[in-house]
């Protein structure tokens, strides 16, 4: 009879723990599927990615295409000492009815999804290294359209690096992913504290 219960107590162990891992994994999925980023979690990346970077370089000027990538510049360029500029550009979907350029000192670039808009000032720090931060990089065509211009305007490509917060595995397989990133995601279904990633 005591073996009885021995197996039992066995079976509804081993069936525990396969239930565990089960619903663990599930979690998990569901987690990934679901991402939402914190501010916490702005903050560690900033961080983490600041050290990374500091052990490469140190960036002359920051410049980021738009308020989202500009609210995580913020927090990095804290990162460095004597905190670099920050640039911050335009950004307005391809699609938006206000879609008007800026004349005279600024650098338009255009990609399938965007009209940017980059003040020209920043190339007055191209004997340094140039930081592109941004919050989300998907396809990463903006980071390739923005290197290529920036090369075109005489900034040697060795002292042009990019960061963002997340990156899609798209990016980085297409070679247009930025040098350093915080988060790799599948595709762009998480949320930033601002909003969906986009």
């Amino acid at each position: 009879m005591e073996y009885l219960y021995g197996a039992g107590g066995l079976a509804i162990g081993i069936v525990g723990v396969v239930l565990t891992i089960y619903y663990a994994r599930k979690s998990e999925r569901l987690n990934r599927m679901r991402k939402r980023l914190e501010w916490p979690d702005l903050q560690a990346a900033a961080t983490d990615l600041g050290r990374r970077i500091k052990r490469d370089v140190q960036p002359a000027a920051l410049v980021t295409p738009g308020l989202a990538g500009a609210t995580f510049a913020n927090l990095l360029v804290s990162e460095f000492p004597n905190q670099p500029p920050v640039y911050v550009g335009t950004r307005i979907w391809r699609e938006d009815p206000h879609d008007e350029v800026r004349p005279g000192s600024w650098m338009v670039l255009n990609t399938k999804k965007w009209i940017v808009t980059i003040p020209d000032g920043v190339l007055n720090h191209k004997d340094g290294t140039i930081l592109i931060v941004d919050d989300f990089v998907m396809s990463g065509d903006f980071l390739d359209a923005f290197r290529d211009k920036l090369v075109s305007e005489g900034v040697d490509s060795s002292r042009i690096r990019a960061a963002s917060l997340a990156c899609t595995r798209v990016a980085i397989a297409n070679h247009k992913g930025p040098d350093y990133y915080w988060w790799l995601a599948d595709n762009d279904d998480f949320y930033f504290p601002w909003g969906k990633a986009k």
